[in-house]
């Protein structure tokens, strides 16, 4: 046990130190170094004071990823930790500095009980307390009656980071029932969060689609526009915003780097011919990960599965055969016939592959990367748009991005390029950047300070948008001549029939159930349980369309069943609206803090 118990030791002080962010260190070879960084700050980031440096950021990365590599068995991508474990330390130090501010505290005697009674899961999954694979309550208490009577350092040390995780737990614990003790729930509300659940309605509608409306049938005016935008102004508000300039270059493979690779392909085939078992040979150069790491076998298919120029080739082989190289748009294939069968009356092959992928070669992209650094340093003499004119690159400009939105046509990972530009000056150069497909370059064009966005920026937005409510207007007016009919005497399947129209019933729904093909809690629903029982609706529009609906019935809640439940209700609503408290009270938490964000200056992300 005292061996197992040492290795553990590391393991559970690391849960203390960073419990919140729920990581644990395991030893992992990742390269967290991050990049070069051109300031003077050692900071990734500062919350409320607490400076967070980039060698504890960089230990937080490398304890996510073990913990991630060690329970999915997968490398983790950097760029997605950098999000997580930053997103992870600020709710943690937010979270430590209201505990702090509150005053909470826990009591040594608390602290013993849980240690005793209630051992962290992270202590339960320990093997040494373990029985069969479950938690042994025994083997534990044993642990700590050894750990009491022959005061052993590491045993004592081990529950000294059992009682620090404990009290930070509680800690944290003591804070959410502080908060949740604020929110209570009256018996109305309770009676109304039942029948939101359990009154339901049954109803037949029909609907007609704007899409019926042709686009020279309605007219959309600059008063139109400017209407609906005034109406809407708080729908338009933004952030900071910069809008970048950027030039990239794809990586490519030239035609001299097509060229080698089909020489390489040639030298495969030859190599095959000779001899070689083409399964092994496979498994170690094709270019295909999927079918490489099972010989290149890419099962059994049938005509219509792969592309054109491959599968003419592959059902022309006997079985055992080995096709010339191939070309297709992902490069150049050998494929072997392992089988031909049918199956349904269906012709199917079994076959391997080993693919030499169409990819820029090291020289190429040396040239990109040299020419890259070359635009920037003329950029940053000349001026961003005459450097990119003079060497014959295209410009693409941005729309306006907020903190942490992605530049989508340069990379998956440029949340950290957008925040860099939104702490510089117009006109700054990033520096080159080296992803999967090219090399880039960015500028800063503009920034705008948090406000509205102005009408002329969303005019082809919202003429989009008052264009296909007018369409759901006009599409409601058809509907208004059916609901005349009905009501002067005429059956609803005759009136809808005659218009062109089919009659839709729902089963019985709820308030807060979602509605197949209507939604959820919108004028559809809120309009059905208005009705009575036979009545005929208003016409109701939505962005796609009008209703005219029919209540047919309306089950009513059962009472006596509710007196029964009441209380089971009333503490799934109050456990509804404490975590919604709670929600709620973090984010303006987090509204309130002052949260200085440095990651862009050593993470890609």
């Amino acid at each position: 046990m005292m061996r197992q118990l040492r290795q553990n030791t590391a393991v559970v002080l690391w849960i203390v130190i960073i419990a919140f962010v729920g990581l644990i260190v395991i030893e992992w070879g990742g390269d967290f170094s991050g990049q070069s960084n051109p300031t003077q700050t050692d900071n990734v980031g500062v919350i409320n004071g607490r400076e967070i440096t980039i060698q504890e950021f960089r230990r937080a990365l490398q304890n996510a990823a073990s913990q991630q590599r060690a329970s999915s068995g997968e490398e983790v991508e950097q760029a997605d930790l950098v999000k997580q474990v930053w997103n992870a330390l600020v709710n943690e130090l937010l979270v430590s500095h209201e505990i702090e501010r509150l005053g909470i505290q826990v009591t040594d005697s608390e602290i013993a009980l849980l240690t005793r009674e209630q051992p962290p899961p992270a202590v339960q999954q320990q093997e040494v307390f373990q029985t069969d694979g479950q938690f042994d309550p025994i083997k534990y208490q044993q642990f700590l009656y050894e750990a009491v009577n022959n005061k052993n350092e590491a045993y004592t040390n081990f529950i000294l980071q059992i009682e620090a995780l404990q009290e930070q737990q509680w800690r944290s614990f003591k804070l959410q029932q502080l908060l949740r003790e604020t929110v209570q729930v009256s018996p109305p509300e309770v009676r109304q969060f039942y029948a939101e659940k359990n009154e339901k309605v049954e109803v037949e509608y029909l609907f007609a689609s704007g899409n019926t409306v042709t686009d020279e049938e309605v007219e959309v005016g600059e008063a139109d526009i400017r209407a609906y935008y005034e109406e809407h102004q708080h729908e338009y508000q933004h952030p900071e915003q910069v809008r970048l300039s950027h030039v990239s270059l794809a990586k490519v493979a030239t035609a001299e780097d097509s060229l080698k690779i089909g020489e390489e392909i040639a030298k495969l085939h030859q190599e095959i011919t000779d001899g070689a078992d083409f399964a092994e040979l496979a498994g170690i150069v094709s270019e295909d990960p999927a079918s490489a790491a099972k010989g290149g076998d890419l099962g059994i298919f049938g005509r219509g599965r792969m592309v054109a120029s491959f599968e003419e080739v592959a059902f022309a082989l006997q079985p055992g055969q080995v096709s010339e190289p191939v070309q297709t748009q992902f490069g150049w294939h050998i494929i072997k016939v392992e089988e031909r069968l049918e199956e349904d009356g269906e012709e199917k092959v079994r076959a391997r592959h080993i693919l030499l992928r169409f990819e820029a070669s090291r020289q190429t992209e040396e040239a990109l990367y040299e020419r890259i650094q070359a635009f920037r340093t003329a950029a940053q003499r000349d001026g961003f748009a005459a450097a990119a004119q003079a060497m014959g690159l295209e410009v693409a400009t941005t729309d306006y991005l907020k903190e942490g939105e992605l530049v989508q046509a340069l990379d998956k990972n440029t949340a950290w390029v957008v925040n860099f530009f939104l702490a510089s000056e117009v006109g700054t150069i990033s520096r080159e950047v080296e992803t999967d497909r090219g090399f880039w370059v960015a500028m800063l064009d503009q920034r705008r300070s948090e406000g509205v966005a102005p009408l002329a920026e969303m005019q082809q937005y919202l003429e989009r948008i008052v264009k296909r409510d007018k369409k759901a207007e006009m599409a409601g007016k058809q509907l208004g001549a059916v609901r005349q009919q009905v009501q002067s005497g005429v059956d609803l399947q005759e009136a809808a029939k005659a218009a062109n129209l089919e009659v839709r019933r729902l089963e019985p729904f709820s308030r807060a159930d979602y509605v197949p093909g209507i939604g959820r809690k919108n004028a559809f629903v809120g309009t059905a349980f208005r009705l009575a029982k036979g009545e005929l609706s208003d016409i109701v529009t939505s962005g796609q369309g009008a209703y005219l609906l029919r209540l047919v019935d309306k089950t009513a809640v059962d009472e006596a069943k509710f007196t029964e439940e009441q209380a089971q209700t009333e503490s799934e609503l109050l456990v509804q609206r404490q975590n919604e408290a709670l929600q709620v009270w973090f984010t303006q938490l987090y509204e309130t803090a002052q949260i200085e964000d440095n990651r862009h200056h050593f993470f890609t992300f």
